[in-house]
């Protein structure tokens, strides 16, 4: 089948990818990083299908689409396929629909959903503003298996790794670099094997080299393997090793091979889908792609890469992602750059932040979470390396300190009205008439207009676009009593549908919160554990089961504190009121009431507790102490009566 698609996202590496994956299935591909760069393609090429990110430089998704409905002739016809990083709000759909895009989808999406949309809509068949998920496609079959390629230097490893992550690709990524051959088997974007033709890779080389054998065991091994057996089953047969050093080996050796490849320069790769591998290592615990990829970077990837994707950065905004997906990735990270990441709020440059690095590290883990998709930069790269150093190694800065006065004064009412209502925008309520929506419009736009920053620099006027246009869409809604009551309508779905996503995020969190809290109590961390529960009673104030082991914990930590030992009784008699099915809140209850002098009330506690879980060890136990010690009492009045 064949048809032109228009890729449109500031993610130049993932642009690649798409192009590569949807040339193989024999497209047309083209690719634009803005707005305004989408529009000029669109109108030079007329593309079929137009693949399309909601937030781009210059002119949003939105924007492109309402001024590709207004082209002439066939231009204006192509089906556009948006992919947002932001949650598909109601008010999103709709306008979508309004526009007729044919489908609003959530990145990240499948590769194989993808190719199919896209194949549906060049054949006509593909649903109108749906917005519901396409069933996805099988792997394809040995007779034809897809590919996608490409330079290890235009799409750097880690964000390959990434993206493929992303599309949740299943197959097989080919790499080599000179002699080098890597073979990495993905599963729903997962890394699971590795193999490698390097010698030094191999069990017995990384084996001796790490200290586990002798040259003479390495000697012997292989002298035996031209009986067919495995390094590894000749190694345990020596008694040399047992199955479970082989066994830990194996996982640490696939490690080795995989994190080889992040300090490579260059190369290229080749990802064959639905391919699987033959005598690979499987690669053991099944760690999140975020941190193989932050270990990675970390210890292999190139430092000056690192810093000439900075210094091409550097006036870019680091801020927070915006795609759940990627937000919420597992990734280990040490206190002082978990301190950093919650600190960001979208108003440092990258280069500010990389310029408090003391040693190198910060600037890796920054460029680790940029390239998993935690974090995101904001705002237009610079041309060239060599000119973003000389603009901030000192000598005079390309911007006049009025230039930069004048952008710092835009930038903040951009950043105010991306968070703002259109009532909010114009300083008008629900109430306003026309005449005081205008009477808004008019006072901003004298202060706002692009054409008030004609003679200033390009970073001021793009600033001084974005504020007029957060002013004339709000003007444009309000001003008109339909349009006003339908945008309305439209916030308070929103606000609905955030406080919902909000109140599940962060039930989310205090879960997460809870289980860390639980393993810090099972190793007897108990002021770790205390921390993490009391979060998560911050975040879910209503959940039982985090009164209940806060209040537990609280009494682990102070034991001999009378006023804690009541504030912990009334958490878990809290939890019980919340939970009353629990076992362990019962348990808990009845210890306390022990420790406070009330065995009657510690008995009936731990008595329910068995009502209610009849395997409940711990209060089995402490109900046989009670009793253990009922009968010695009667012994003792026994001998003492007989006296």
């Amino acid at each position: 089948m064949t048809g032109t698609v228009l890729c449109v996202d500031d993610d130049r590496n993932l642009c690649q990818i798409l192009a590569k994956a949807l040339g193989e299935e024999g497209y047309e591909v083209v690719t634009a990083f803005d707005g305004e760069e989408a529009l000029a393609v669109v109108e030079e090429t007329n593309p079929d299908v137009i693949l399309l990110d909601l937030i781009l430089p210059r002119r949003d998704g939105f924007e492109v689409v309402e001024a590709i409905r207004k082209l002439d002739g066939r231009n204006s016809e192509s089906h556009v396929v948006i992919l947002s990083g932001c949650s598909a709000t109601p008010a999103y759909r709709e306008r979508a629909s309004s526009l007729g895009v044919a489908e609003f989808l959530t990145k990240p999406v499948p590769l194989a959903q993808l190719i199919e949309i896209v194949g549906n809509l060049l054949r006509g068949t593909g649903n109108s503003t749906s917005g519901d998920a396409v069933e996805e496609k099988p792997p394809p079959t040995k007779r034809r298996v897809s590919t996608l390629r490409g330079s290890l230097r235009r799409v750097p490893f880690p964000a390959l790794l990434h993206h493929l992550h992303g599309l949740r690709a299943t197959g097989v990524l080919y790499l080599e670099s000179g002699k080098k051959r890597k073979w990495i088997e993905l599963r729903d974007g997962h890394p699971v094997a590795v193999r490698s033709n390097l010698v030094n890779e191999c069990l017995g080389h990384y084996l001796l080299r790490s200290g586990h054998i002798k040259r003479a065991d390495l000697d012997e091994s292989r002298r035996r393997m031209s009986s067919g057996q495995l390094q590894g089953e000749i190694l345990v047969a020596m008694d040399v090793l047992t199955e479970e050093e082989i066994a830990a080996a194996l996982h640490a050796q696939a490690d080795e091979k995989l994190f080889e490849v992040f300090g490579w320069k260059a190369g290229n790769f080749r990802f064959e889908k639905g391919a699987s591998l033959e005598q690979a290592n499987a690669i053991g615990v099944r760690r999140s792609p975020a941190n193989l990829i932050l270990h990675g970077v970390r210890t292999r990837f190139a430092k000056d890469r690192i810093d000439a994707f900075f210094e091409t950065n550097a006036e870019c905004v680091v801020v927070r992602s915006e795609s759940p997906y990627y937000r919420f990735q597992d990734v280990d990270l040490d206190p002082e750059h978990a301190k950093l990441l919650e600190k960001l709020t979208g108003n440092r440059r990258s280069s500010e932040i990389v310029a408090r690095d003391r040693d190198g590290s910060l600037a890796r883990t920054l460029y680790a979470l940029i390239a998993t998709g935690l974090l995101e930069l904001q705002g237009s790269p610079s041309t060239s390396a060599p000119a973003a150093v000389a603009a901030t190694t000192g000598g005079s800065r390309r911007a006049s300190e009025d230039d930069e006065a004048k952008q710092a004064s835009l930038k903040a009412m951009a950043d105010r009205f991306r968070a703002q209502t259109y009532f909010e925008i114009l300083g008008v309520d629900a109430s306003s008439d026309a005449t005081a929506v205008e009477s808004a419009y008019v006072r901003l736009a004298e202060s706002s207009h692009p054409d008030r920053f004609a003679d200033a620099s390009d970073a001021v006027r793009e600033v001084a676009e974005e504020v007029f246009a957060h002013v004339s869409r709000a003007y444009e809604t309000l001003r008109d009593p339909r349009s006003r009551a339908k945008y309305v309508l439209d916030v308070r779905r929103e606000q609905r549908a955030a406080e919902s996503e909000e109140k599940g995020q962060k039930a989310l969190e205090a879960a997460n919160q809870f289980q860390r809290g639980m393993a810090l109590l099972n190793a007897r961390s108990y002021e770790d554990a205390l921390a993490r529960f009391g979060r998560a009673l911050e975040l879910n104030p209503d959940e039982g089961d985090y009164h209940t082991h806060y209040g537990w914990t609280l009494h682990l930590c102070h034991p001999s504190n009378s006023e804690m030992i009541e504030e912990a009784i009334e958490h878990v008699r809290r939890g019980i009121k919340l939970a009353s099915h629990a076992d362990r809140a019962y348990l808990f209850m009845g210890r306390l009431f022990r420790a406070i002098g009330k065995p009657g009330a510690a008995e009936k506690m731990f008595t329910r507790a068995v009502q209610i879980q009849p395997d409940c060890v711990e209060a089995l136990r402490e109900l046989r102490l009670i009793n253990m010690r009922r009968e010695r009492s009667k012994g003792l009045i026994r001998r003492m009566l007989r006296r």
